[in-house]
């Protein structure tokens, strides 16, 4: 019962990609370069099997793929929702697991950042209004903590290397440098000038 569903639910979304796809002609043209590969998709929370073929500028989403395949990724729905937007060299402590062509991978990432896709109605047709909408609403708010944490790091980490290891000078250190830079070439101007006039 759970795998017809879960294949109910891939049919839908496969129908809703390749609706939005069909209005992103740059979209379809990012997908050539992916012709005939596969990701494949091992969702932990909850468990689900997902194949991903690339194929005439759509996409086919399948429950059930026994060959060979390009890219896996294992991890939680969360988690595998918050790589869209990371880079694939940045996955350390992503909470999922990645095998085989990484380039795949980034060249999906790409095209997945680019595409404006209603997911929560997705979800919904996999799962269900209740568990789809609670599943949204759980990867929105996990990937806007993300988004804002690495906000963070990157001005917490710009503040130490200005502030506590002094590796670079601050913005006002910078234009007291080049204010004094100014008055030094002004002198030397009107030291040469002097000098001509002697």
């Amino acid at each position: 019962m759970i795998n017809m569903l879960t294949s109910a639910g891939l049919v839908a979304a496969e129908k809703c990609i390749n609706k939005s796809l069909q209005y992103d002609p740059a979209t379809q043209n990012a997908l050539t370069a992916c012709e005939g590969k596969i990701l494949s998709l091992q969702i932990t929370a909850p468990a689900i099997k997902i194949a991903v073929l690339i194929q005439e500028k759509s996409i086919r989403l399948m429950s059930q793929w026994d060959g060979e395949v390009d890219t896996q990724l294992s991890g939680s729905m969360i988690a595998l929702a918050q790589i869209a937007q990371t880079p694939v060299h940045n996955l350390k402590d992503s909470g999922v697991t990645v095998m085989g062509d990484l380039q795949f991978l980034a060249h999906l990432q790409k095209i997945v950042q680019q595409l404006d896709i209603d997911w929560e109605e997705m979800l919904t047709q996999i799962f269900g209004d209740l568990i789809g909408h609670q599943m949204a609403q759980t990867l929105r708010s996990k990937i806007n903590w993300t988004q804002n944490r690495a906000k963070t790091a990157q001005r917490l980490a710009s503040e130490f290397v200005t502030e506590e290891l002094q590796a670079i000078p601050s913005t006002i250190e910078l234009k007291e440098f080049y204010r004094q830079v100014d008055e030094l070439r002004l002198a030397v101007d009107r030291l040469g000038a002097r000098f001509n006039n002697l």
